[in-house]
């Protein structure tokens, strides 16, 4: 298991749901929070649905809004 430097519900685990970043203790990756939310689900539904904190949530897309700023900051520096 690695935790992810600065979230406290969030890991990676090698051999866990493709080695893709899921909540602490679940097999629950950031992407299924955010397909819920892209589909209307309000944070605290994700919550109650996926039995995971809402702390959690915001934290998934925390994960993903700091993720996108990478692969911009990346493509910025090489084109």
């Amino acid at each position: 298991m690695v935790l992810l430097p600065g979230y406290k519900w969030l890991e990676v685990v090698p051999g866990r749901r493709g080695g893709r970043p899921t909540v602490k203790d679940t097999r629950v990756t950031v992407d299924d929070i955010l397909d819920m939310l892209a589909a209307g689900w309000k944070p605290e539904e994700v919550a109650e649905e996926l039995e995971i904190p809402l702390e959690a949530v915001y934290e998934a897309l925390r994960y993903a809004s700091e993720a996108v700023r990478r692969v911009t900051i990346v493509a910025k520096t090489s084109g």
